[in-house]
């Protein structure tokens, strides 16, 4: 089971929960800190907040255009389905909009509704899937040109040809990981890993972090991971805090599904990858107490799946 929810990029000179514009009494949320995860912000301004679900009434695009008026900043909401899809729209202060799927074949695997070029013309023996395909690929070098614009108006030069390699890829493995491609595309400048000081080196994990006496080392660690049978998991625990453990499952599909807590529940994050050599290198970075290790992965939050109900 993958992600399912928004991604909200907009530029705000606050901290995107605290805005106005989310105090919806149609909406009422009683722990904003389970349901809204910020993820790392870009120079100038530019943050991703992650919503461990959907937009409430997202369908006809309202809140595009409500934070738009509340920053007047240029907005793109992504909405991922499961980590499979993810259907993105933008819009601008001067209203430049656009939409678009990402991973255009799983797109039309969920048979999403595309509308046909003016001209068609359908190859003998094409499937409505195949179709499906052909039509979405069709509107990638206009849906390209008007992301570009977008990202004019927010002051950035896109990368055009970065923009159509994106809006053409396949997931591997999460069609997530093809949404922060799709910004830095736009010519974005990269997250910041280090929110206060960007000069300032990782610190280490919490005081007297240190790995159980049996925890794997070395080539050892190596092995294990490597060695690791379908459904299988390996935990680390730490020995100092009950409630801090680093684990990874390999799925039966193949994936490796990798999770840490930081003591707190709240404090539980999630993701996925096909590299046994990032699984392995995390594994050993938490061993020594690092933090730097978590950069290599775009993270959800699921804390709120241990928080008392």
């Amino acid at each position: 089971m993958g992600y399912s929810g928004d991604f909200v990029l907009v530029r705000s000179d606050s901290s995107l929960p605290d805005l106005s514009v989310f105090d919806d009494p149609e909406w009422y949320i009683e722990e904003c800190a389970d349901y809204f995860h910020e993820c790392w912000p870009r120079h100038g301004g530019w943050q991703t907040l992650q919503v461990n679900d959907y937009l409430p009434d997202n369908g006809g695009d309202r809140w595009l255009h409500r934070l738009v008026t509340a920053t007047s900043s240029p907005v793109m909401i992504a909405s991922v389905m499961d980590s499979d899809v993810c259907y993105v729209r933008g819009l601008t202060p001067s209203g430049v909009t656009w939409s678009t799927f990402l991973d255009p074949v799983m797109a039309a695997d969920y048979e999403v509704s595309v509308s046909p070029p003016s001209e068609d013309e359908a190859p003998r023996g094409e499937t409505d899937n195949d179709r499906r395909v052909r039509w979405l690929l069709a509107d990638v070098p206009q849906t390209a040109e008007q992301i570009a614009v977008w990202a004019a108006e927010g002051g950035f030069t896109a990368d055009r040809e970065a923009l159509r390699v994106v809006l053409t890829k396949r997931a591997d493995p999460f069609v997530e990981d093809l949404f922060f491609e799709l910004v830095d595309a736009c010519g974005l400048p990269p997250a910041e890993s280090v929110r206060e000081d960007p000069a300032a080196s990782d610190p280490p994990a919490h005081p007297g972090h240190r790995p159980e006496q049996n925890c794997p080392r070395g080539a050892k660690l190596e092995a294990v991971v490597l060695n690791l049978p379908r459904d299988g998991y390996l935990v680390l625990q730490c020995a100092a805090e009950a409630g801090c453990y680093v684990q990874v499952w390999l799925r039966p599909d193949g994936t490796y599904q990798l999770e840490y807590r930081d003591r707190s529940p709240a404090e539980h994050y999630q993701t996925r990858t096909l590299s046994a050599d990032k699984v392995i290198a995390a594994l050993a970075g938490w061993a020594a107490g690092e933090i730097a290790w978590r950069d290599a992965f775009q993270w959800n939050s699921i804390g709120s799946w241990f928080s008392d109900s």
